[in-house]
């Protein structure tokens, strides 16, 4: 029998009237959220497997800052063997993923960590697919065949905004077709997340900003979307509040532990929100962007299309805007229901000056001639999350979103 935890919420509503729904939350992934919780890496992952592929992008700082040594300490305490490969991009490609297969198989690893951002543990979770399912890693990409089984998987998250640690997606970009696209499977769910809060206050200003705001994407994606449900906007409401409430803090100052703690949660929470209903429209829009141009930080992608899919969006979803004010502890006593849901546009750019991320796309080398290919490339492989948005764009009024951002 697997060890899943599956449980069926069914809840009771007093809105004026009784509503009965049902919620089918699957999740089958230990959390492990302490300080110095990834000291204990090796406790944690006992029986796991006999010997571990570490999956860390090539930028070098979970080597600088002793993340790897803290994991690799864990492990040989409790005699398990690993390899480390490290030949991972910030917007990870294909054939990275079938590299590490090679590695993995080579060595004879039996599970796969992920170490880092959502770039580790997206490619470890592709990896660990691969080698459970048997075939090339572009074919489940390209979703030519089905994931069938993985080997077991271990997130370890060091950024607060990826999320990826408790769901069941890994986004890899395929170079041929230029697209960056998502493997959905229960398969790869982690089996254990470690989540230490410590890991996160090295991050650097401007990556404590992007990545916060990745989170908060998610979050507002996930309250703001048709598939949305009550589970995920409880998740996604508590996630957006405590980093509204923490992220200048931790711009300004980093090594705080304690709002470090709250913005790792947060991404936590806002993994779950999107691991139940997706994403939407802003992540369809920032996909094509970093895939074209691979330099850029998913994070800062986010924030910088954010506004402008706000706007978009509002129109359609009005009432869900304004509750989100009053979730974000925005003054709206005496507004109209349209006055509070654009008061949440007004703060989100407030936000981003006020955090260092007042960017437009322009400034990230992005040119105006690439735009008319990304609006093709989000119809051509995005369509499910914009078709998840309230309001549905048109090819022009998309290429008018990306313009509006530029």
């Amino acid at each position: 029998m697997e060890n899943i935890f599956y449980t069926l919420f069914t809840i009771t509503y007093h809105l004026g009237a009784f509503s009965v729904f049902s919620i089918k939350f699957n999740l089958p992934t230990k959390i492990v959220f302490e300080r110095g919780a990834i000291t204990k890496v090796g406790y944690e992952v006992e029986g796991l497997g006999k010997k571990a592929l570490i999956v860390i992008t090539r930028g070098g700082s979970m080597i600088k800052f002793g993340y790897l040594g803290n994991v690799r300490l864990g492990l040989e305490a409790r005699g398990i063997k690993y390899v480390v490969y490290n030949n991972v991009s910030s917007n990870p490609r294909a054939e990275e993923v079938e590299k590490g297969v090679e590695v993995a198989e080579k060595e004879k690893c039996d599970f796969v960590i992920g170490l880092g951002g959502g770039s580790a543990i997206d490619t470890a979770k592709a990896i660990a697919a691969t080698l459970g399912s048997g075939k090339p890693f572009i074919k489940y990409l390209r979703r030519e065949k089905e994931i069938s089984a993985a080997y077991p998987i271990v997130a370890i998250p060091t950024t607060h905004g990826t999320g990826s640690e408790v769901d069941k997606y890994a986004v890899v970009t395929d170079v041929e077709r230029k697209a960056k696209l998502t493997v959905i499977s229960r398969h790869i769910y982690p089996k254990v997340a470690i989540l230490d809060p410590e890991t996160t206050v090295t991050l650097p200003p401007q990556l404590t900003a992007a990545t916060a705001f990745d989170a908060l994407s998610h979050a507002f994606e996930a309250y703001v979307n048709r598939s949305t449900n009550r589970l995920a906007r409880v998740f996604a409401a508590e996630s957006m509040k405590n980093i509204v409430e923490n992220i200048e803090h931790a711009v300004k100052h980093g090594l705080n532990i304690a709002v470090r703690t709250k913005l790792l949660w947060a991404s936590m929470l806002a993994g779950l929100a999107i691991d139940l209903v997706r994403t939407a429209l802003c992540h369809a829009m920032e996909h094509p962007l970093s895939a074209f141009y691979p330099h850029v930080h998913h994070g800062l992608g986010l924030t910088i299309l954010m506004p402008a899919w706000i706007k978009f969006t509002l129109e359609s979803a009005k009432e869900d805007f304004a509750e989100i004010a009053e979730i974000l502890g925005l003054k709206t006593e005496g507004l109209t229901i349209d006055q509070a849901a654009k008061a949440v546009y007004n703060f989100v750019v407030d936000l981003r000056e006020k955090v260092g991320l007042n960017f437009k796309l322009r400034d990230l080398g992005v040119k105006a001639e690439d735009i008319d290919a990304m609006v093709e490339n989000a119809f051509t492989y995005m369509k499910a999350l914009i078709e998840n948005n309230p309001r549905i764009p048109t090819k022009d009024e998309l290429k008018k979103i990306y313009l509006e951002s530029y």
